[in-house]
């Protein structure tokens, strides 16, 4: 005799959802991971290499050093393994976004994505074009933002009324209430019983 609001009536649970980690690696303050593990029966957390975040770009650099490579894969190791002990995995693909996404989607029957937006310009632009090819599938994208100590519905200001200098921008903030953190849940919902997903593999250095 719940209350038809509570959380856990699962008539109002969705059966499946993904998060998608991008580069926040964390589980503890993970708005993404609690919402979803909140909303949905079951969770599945990916993981995306995506081959155009590696190589060399038109200039001839790295676009991903061997440093930062090494930090992302012992990151992505360590997310696993945390992930693992709260009764959950990780799924690691390698490939773009909005391919392995509809892919892990379809084969999961989730109703929707649940990830962290992110700032940089090419981060931003696939982020419309993955919300287009989700959508396109019936599949729900929940943007969530996790990247600045003010979260962006606590600013006083509208982002295009931004001061551009710190002095500005501190003056207006003056008294806002940086948001608590989130503890780390203890379980994560299992993984989605349908599509029979495979955990895959941590690429090597090398691979990438």
């Amino acid at each position: 005799d719940r209350h038809p609001s509570d959380p856990s009536d699962t008539a109002t649970l969705r059966s499946a959802s993904i998060v998608w980690f991008r580069n926040d690696l964390r589980v503890h303050d993970n708005e993404c991971l609690n919402s979803a593990n909140n909303e949905s029966m079951s969770v599945l957390p990916v993981y995306c290499f995506d081959p155009r975040d590696y190589g060399k770009s038109s200039s001839g650099f790295d676009k991903t050093g061997p440093f930062r490579a090494t930090f992302l894969l012992e990151s992505v190791a360590d997310l696993r393994k945390t992930l693992q002990a709260k009764g959950s995995d990780l799924v690691v693909r390698i490939g773009k976004p909005e391919t392995v996404l509809v892919e892990l989607a379809q084969a999961v029957g989730a109703e929707a994505v649940y990830a962290h937006r992110e700032v940089s310009h090419d981060e931003v632009k696939a982020e419309d074009n993955i919300e287009a090819v989700l959508k396109e599938e019936g599949v729900e994208v929940k943007y969530f933002w996790g990247s600045t100590l003010y979260h962006i519905d606590d600013l006083p200001f509208k982002l295009t009324e931004m001061p551009t200098n710190y002095g500005g921008f501190k003056e207006k903030v003056q008294g806002l209430e940086v948001r608590k953190t989130i503890e780390a849940l203890d379980q994560v919902k299992g993984l989605p019983a349908k599509g029979d997903v495979e955990p895959g593999e941590i690429p090597s250095l090398v691979d990438l």
